[in-house]
């Protein structure tokens, strides 16, 4: 026999491909394609979480300023809120640096000072309607403009408006009575030389304060105080 022939006949006889049609797929050319998918699909997941951990801290920033600023403003609102509480305070004592801001007679309502002898109606808030129903002010360059508020005061440097409500406790106006007001009793100084009625005590209305301050982009806050009327 031929020796090429014989080698060639072994080889074919061993070769595992022989007799077969096509070519074969070796098993290492399948466990690379899937790998390669199976990176595909790590990848587009840690895509989807980096675009989410990215929204997520873009929502923590702005979040983080609205805060601030809300913060800014409500501290702006404190020193705005005294401020506003003085003002009314000063009208009801008739101690106003504008006379025509003084309640001067304080058994009858008196809208054009903001004050009122009968408790006007409130919110669930407890805020008078009167002044909770105000229209937010118009801005202009400079701030936010005057509304035509009896006594409003606008603080230019912090860009707010201040605003204020005098209220009696009373159901009616008049001279004060059990039957129609909050009363306190009021206990006469042992020395007493003005003002003093017989007795040593006599009583008397509560009085109550509400202040609103307007801010930039309509923000809006409201303070109350209660005090002894006279």
């Amino acid at each position: 026999m031929n020796p090429f022939v014989d080698s060639l006949s072994r080889a074919i006889a061993t070769d595992p491909s022989a007799g077969r049609s096509g070519s074969a797929v070796r098993p290492g050319a399948v466990t690379r394609r899937a790998q390669r998918g199976a990176s595909l699909i790590v990848a587009l997941v840690a895509l989807v979480a980096m675009i989410s951990a990215g929204f997520a801290l873009f929502r923590s920033v702005d979040s983080a300023n609205l805060a601030s600023t809300n913060y800014q403003f409500l501290r702006s609102a404190e020193q705005n809120t005294d401020m506003a509480m003085n003002e009314a305070l000063l009208a009801y004592l008739q101690s106003s640096p504008t006379p025509a801001l003084n309640v001067m007679d304080r058994n009858t309502n008196q809208a054009g000072i903001a004050y009122f002898a009968i408790q006007q109606p409130q919110s669930a808030d407890g805020v008078p309607q009167v002044l909770q129903a105000l229209a937010a002010p118009t801005w202009g360059a400079a701030g936010p403009n005057a509304s035509g508020w009896p006594g409003e005061q606008i603080d230019a440097q912090s860009r707010q408006m201040r605003r204020y409500v005098i209220e009696r406790m009373c159901t009616a106006a008049g001279a004060a009575t059990a039957n129609t007001c909050r009363l306190y009793e009021y206990q006469f100084p042992r020395n007493c030389l003005n003002n003093c009625g017989t007795g040593t005590s006599e009583w008397l209305p509560f009085v109550r304060i509400t202040v609103r301050i307007d801010g930039p982009k309509n923000a809006t806050a409201y303070s109350q105080m209660f005090l002894r009327g006279d």
